[in-house]
């Protein structure tokens, strides 16, 4: 019995003092939850337009069959136009379609007469402008997206064989079609705006460019070969 009561004695005590700390304002914290930090990529998904510039380098070969002989008219000068396209994405992977076009202003000359004057005979190439259409595939950053591209690569291309002793010219112009491939870096500078930075490679392949006779000088039938470098920017407007 008195066992009993010692026991009933100490339960109590053991419950008034915890009481009393509850009382004096001690808690036992609650347990926090696990926290889940969702990690999300920045949109880059849309339609897009914007504006460009840039420098165009060409390699252009114009060669007779007939005698195997071959000259370099290498046009060389600015470009600038219009870029806009639409993006989808997938995470960090991001893919599009994109057209451009702009005018160029690139030309190259070379003397081709035989003698002391080489003057005398010339070849030129000039690029009026040139376009693509190409697909993009990149990877998205938050502040930046580096992409690969490649289609279609469209030129307005003139080649002309001069005599300057008669002065007859022989003009073949058109429009040349090849295949592009590059790539560059889009920057976001704000939620919508962006600035970029790209190379293209664009490759016309070979057209032949028939005889002509102006006056009494015949130019000969010949092939003219084309591919060109281009380094550009752009500034850039996501809707």
């Amino acid at each position: 019995m008195k066992r009993l009561i010692r026991f009933v004695s100490l339960v109590t005590i053991c419950s008034a003092e915890t009481g009393h700390a509850a009382d004096l304002g001690y808690r036992v914290p609650p347990a926090k939850a696990p926290s889940m930090e969702v990690l999300t990529a920045t949109s880059w998904a849309g339609p897009y337009l914007g504006v460009q510039a840039g420098y165009v380098s060409g390699r252009s070969e114009t060669s007779l069959p007939a005698t195997g002989e071959f000259h370099f008219a290498d046009p060389k000068g600015a470009s600038g136009g219009m870029f806009g396209g639409f993006n989808q994405q997938w995470g960090r992977l991001v893919a599009g379609i994109e057209g451009d076009i702009s005018f160029v202003d690139a030309n190259g000359r070379v003397d081709i007469g035989l003698g002391p004057d080489p003057s005398l005979a010339q070849l030129e190439t000039k690029m009026e402008w040139n376009g693509h259409v190409r697909g993009r595939l990149g990877y998205g950053f938050d502040s930046a997206l580096v992409y690969v591209a490649g289609g279609l690569a469209v030129a307005g291309v003139e080649n002309r064989a001069i005599d300057n002793v008669s002065g007859a010219t022989a003009s073949w112009k058109g429009t040349r079609t090849g295949w592009s491939i590059g790539g560059g870096v889009d920057w976001r500078l704000t939620r919508a705006a962006t600035v970029r930075v790209e190379y293209i490679y664009d490759n016309y392949g070979k057209t032949s460019l028939g005889a002509q006779s102006i006056g009494a000088v015949t130019f000969a039938d010949r092939d003219s070969k084309l591919d060109t470098h281009t380094l550009r920017a752009g500034l850039g407007w996501k809707f």
